[in-house]
């Protein structure tokens, strides 16, 4: 049973008369019609004087059974085990519950721990039990002969007629019940019930709706009148933030989280151990320990384990906790509550981790009941929509969560992480003179927002820490993007930009899809990958059988869910959608390790056990799907040998094989937004996912924005940069690299790629040397990624750049710097400083001659590189870039002229045709928005 927080641990009623029994420990309360008496238990009722002292001591739940021989039985529960007990004749039986009929085979896993409340239910056509499970939103009834009867949502209520009560209850009252227990019938017979949830009660008639809503007390019913205090005194929760006391911890503090009852608890304990340093605290280590062993009495709970598992191995496994119960309207629970030696009997200790001859005891402090808080930072351009609130009525939901209103606090404060913001939105001032030129301006790259990022990153001290930056801009100057996350700035920091005129287009009210962007960025910022790579976690989590895209979960994407029933896309997910993080996301979220889930830690994927490419290939993770269940293939390309120093480019193809006919595919297949996942062995064995530096997630219209692989486009491409993520440099090292990739495709199927074996060559001469070293390095990888950026934390990656260009114009590795500086000084450069947007205009002239150079020796027109240059893909986008450079100098004759050449090129190239007809479609879609923002209309003549 579910651990509850009201003032008694469990209620019965009685199906055929007017009467309660609430119980609590020994003490209870009798409500009857003609009053309310109160005293121990056995006083009471003197036929209860039988039950064992375990049970006497402390129940966590109990369940009226029907009579036998007109004696009373009921079930009390504690733990794994229940009392069976008779009213006339005492304890018929003590057992695991898992003995009870048909309980211990039958019941779904999901339904063997943390139930919320049981009611018996009426019996079968052959006489058998049935009892009623609830547990969230969902009441599951079981025959104890012959298993699960029926599962439903609490609003459709436990049985399949005379139920239609139960779809008008209120929203607080559509799941996570404490107490049900039976009341006394209608006259004509029809079942009526009282609902418990915290403080609050409702009874209800099954047939006809809600009677009465308020106190337990105060319903008028008759029968519950005058309950005592601690009936209508709720406890503080135990689950909350546990810290040592300062002056008692001697330079070392623990801070314990535990995860006992509230909102769906884990039972988990877990915790971080600090040291006090001249400056601060340093974090040391982090414990978590599962499954575990909770004596809960009146005032006290007692809660052990043995197996602490840790993150640094240190050899304290043994964990004993002792934490008072305190009720909450004691002064204590309104702030930080001190565990008192007087509230531990055996005066050993507040908190005990013990093993290898070693001991920690040490007094706590309660410091909120969050479990983690994370400190919040948002600033918003001048007229960007930021979010605020969703009512749940206004769009699909389920019906047990709908009358809701969310915000992006709430929803984490549900999840056990308090999201605090450390005050107002700031306003980022638009430039006077607005609106800008046609162009980039106002519609931000992944350069710019990295920019913004690191500008905020360089106010910060540069260590993980619990705090984010939410920058809030309009759109994203390619993508249809609702958010972008940026895993890594400097060497912790961390950022997450929402787009809002993709989130919220045309203004307006907000939307689910707002606040599920929203809360899935930041979940990623604590370390949450996509539902569909969950695989890639430490420790793994299992997947449903869709590859995760049926998970119901703040960190899958709408528009790829498939539930496998029928359900599929962005409307059927919001209308199944409880806005709640799935049981695995939780125990990530509040008792990850600390470096896994604070900001700027190692992230999800860092480290996460790839021993070796031939295990991954070989395993779960990268494993072939059969090729008849994808109907795609995917192909890692490009060049096969690198020099020192040389972006390692490669091209992702995905392919359709034919045998399951056409087959739609994601418009964008590469890493940036998780589609296809790539894996890089280095020279000494090591394995490490590539994480790109930027995360882009897709908004609202995403869905429409797909391919469809026919006979006549068999494939899509795409060029990724695999030198540097979020991680570092990939191929720093001359050796061999071999590189595979898995793509996650709409329908969940996964398809590998072949391995593709890479070499870095050692530097030939000096010149080699020097240059592949002014290539190579943190900055200037950032900006090979973002092709460019004015971020000043990257002035020293620009310097390493411009002296390749200026001193070693004619080496091969020059067209790259060539590409990146041509790519930045073509484009506007919005900045964000000092509370205030800057935008650099672009630099056409320098543009163009950047650009038409590293073109022109990609396409070897001068002769002077032998061949070397972009690769196909790289090649084509830096074409069509020159073209928009030179169309907003206003030349659009010598725009045309490029994309001519850039059509003419590939042609001769003798590219496959479905490839060609592709790129003559980028041009032309190139070539009309260039006019358009030169006011013309297009040439019908032109391609």
């Amino acid at each position: 049973m579910r651990y509850k927080a009201t003032g008694y641990s469990w209620v019965l009623g009685r199906p055929d008369g007017d009467w309660f029994l609430f119980g609590r420990g020994e003490d209870g309360a009798l409500a009857r019609p003609g009053g309310t008496d109160t005293g121990p238990l056995d006083r009471l009722d003197p036929r209860l004087a039988a039950r064992s002292e375990r049970y006497r001591e402390y129940s966590e739940g109990a369940l009226t059974l029907p009579d036998r021989d007109g004696s009373w039985q009921s079930l009390f529960f504690r733990g794994e085990r229940c009392e069976w007990y008779d009213w006339d004749r005492g304890v018929v039986r003590e057992c695991p519950w898992t003995e009870l009929g048909t309980w211990g085979t039958a019941l779904p896993a999901g339904y063997r721990s943390q139930i919320d409340a049981l009611l018996q239910g009426a019996d079968g056509e052959d006489g058998t039990w049935r009892t009623h499970l609830f547990k969230g939103p969902r009441v599951l009834t079981l025959d104890w002969r012959t298993g699960v009867v029926a599962e439903r949502l609490v609003t459709e209520g436990p049985d399949p007629s005379g139920c239609a009560g139960w779809a008008g209850l209120p929203p607080a009252f559509r799941g996570d019940l404490d107490h049900v227990a039976d009341h006394r019938p209608a006259a004509d017979g029809t079942r009526r019930s009282l609902l418990v949830k915290g403080g609050h009660a409702v009874l209800l008639d099954w047939e006809r709706g809600v009677l009465a809503e308020g106190a337990p007390d105060r319903l008028q019913d008759g029968v519950l009148t005058a309950l005592p205090d601690f009936c209508r005194t709720p406890y503080r929760t135990t689950t909350g933030r546990w810290t040592t006391v300062p002056e008692e911890s001697g330079g070392r503090t623990v801070e314990v989280r535990v995860d006992i009852d509230g909102e769906r608890p884990l039972l988990t304990v877990s915790g971080d151990l600090y040291e006090r340093t001249p400056t601060g605290t340093a974090y040391v280590d982090s414990f978590r320990a599962e499954a575990l062993t909770v004596e809960r009495t009146a005032g006290l709970d007692t809660i052990t384990q043995s197996g602490v598992h840790w993150a640094n191995g240190c050899p304290l496994t043994e964990l004993t906790l002792r934490l008072p119960r305190v009720a909450a309207t004691d002064p204590a629970a309104d702030g930080p509550g001190t565990v008192s030696e007087a509230a531990v009997p055996d005066g050993t200790g507040f908190l005990g981790l013990s093993g290898s001859g070693r001991f920690l005891s040490q007094p706590l402090l309660r410091t909120g009941t969050a479990l983690r808080t994370v400190e919040l930072t948002t600033q918003a351009l001048e007229g960007a929509a930021v979010f605020e609130e969703y009512k749940t009525s206004s769009g699909p939901a389920p019906s047990f969560r709908r009358g809701r209103t969310l915000t992006l606090a709430s929803a984490y404060a549900e999840a056990g992480v308090e999201i605090r913001a450390t005050g107002r939105v700031g306003i980022i001032a638009r430039p006077t003179g607005d609106p800008a030129p046609p162009g980039s301006p106002l519609a931000w790259s992944d350069a710019e927002l990295h920019a913004a990022v690191c500008d905020h990153a360089g106010r910060q001290r540069d260590l993980p820490g619990w705090r984010l930056w939410m920058f809030v801009a309009t759109r994203h100057a390619e993508l249809s993007a609702g958010g972008v996350m940026f895993d890594r700035v400097g060497s912790h920091g961390q950022g997450v930009a929402l787009l809002a005129d993709e989130l919220r287009p045309g203004g307006g009210d907000s939307t689910a899809h707002e606040l599920f962007s929203y809360v899935h960025q930041l979940g990623h910022a604590l370390g949450l990958p996509h539902s569909w790579l969950k695989r890639f976690s430490r420790p793994h989590t299992p997947m449903d059988p869709g590859g995760g895209h049926a998970d119901l979960s703040w960190m899958n994407c709408p528009h790829g869910y498939d539930n496998g029933g029928g359900h599929r896309g962005a409307r059927d997910f919001f209308a199944d959608f409880a806005h709640r993080f799935t049981d695995d996301e939780l125990r990530h979220l509040r008792h990850a390790f600390h470096r896994r889930v604070v900001p700027g830690g190692d992230g999800f994927l860092t480290g996460a056990a790839l021993e070796s490419l031939d295990a991954l290939a070989a395993g779960e993770t990268f494993a072939h799907p059969p090729a008849d269940e994808s109907g795609l293939a995917l192909t890692v390309g490009g060049k096969r040998a690198f020099a020192y120093g040389e972006p390692v480019m490669a091209e992702l193809r995905l392919s359709r094989t034919g045998r399951r006919g056409d087959v739609p595919v994601a418009g964008t297949i590469g890493p940036r937004n998780d589609r296809t996942v790539v894996a890089v062995t280095g020279p000494s064995g090591r394995t490490r996912i590539f994480r790109p530096l930027a995360r882009v997630c897709a908004g609202p219209g995403a869905e429409e924005r797909g391919a469809l692989l026919t006979e006549r486009r068999p494939a899509v491409y795409e060029s990724v940069y695999l030198g540097y993520g979020s991680d570092g440099l990939y191929f720093a090292e001359p050796g061999l690299y071999r590189v595979t990739a898995v793509h996650h495709s709409l329908d969940g199927s996964r398809v590998a790629a072949p391995t593709r074996t890479l070499r870095v060559r050692a530097p030939l001469d000096r010149t080699d040397q020097e240059v592949g070293e002014l290539m190579t390095g943190d900055e200037q990888g950032a900006l090979l990624a973002l092709l460019g950026s004015d971020a000043p934390r990257l002035d020293g990656g620009n310097t390493a750049l411009r002296e390749v260009v200026e001193r070693h114009g004619r080496h091969p590795l020059a067209v790259y710097a060539r590409l990146v500086r041509g790519a930045n000084a073509g484009r506007h450069f919005q900045t964000v400083t000092d509370g205030r947007l800057w935008i650099r205009p672009p630099d056409v002239k320098d543009a163009v001659a950047q650009l038409t150079h590293a073109v022109a020796v990609s396409r070897d027109d001068s002769g002077s590189a032998g061949g070397a240059g972009l690769d196909h893909l790289t090649l084509n986008a830096a074409m069509r870039r020159l073209a928009l450079v030179h169309g907003r100098a206003g030349d659009l004759e010598r725009a045309d002229t490029v994309l001519d050449r850039l059509v003419s090129h590939f042609h001769a190239q003798g590219v496959p045709r479905h490839v060609q007809l592709h790129i003559q479609q980028q041009a032309a879609r190139t070539r009309e928005a260039i006019r358009r923002d030169a006011g013309e209309q297009p040439d019908p003549e032109r391609p």
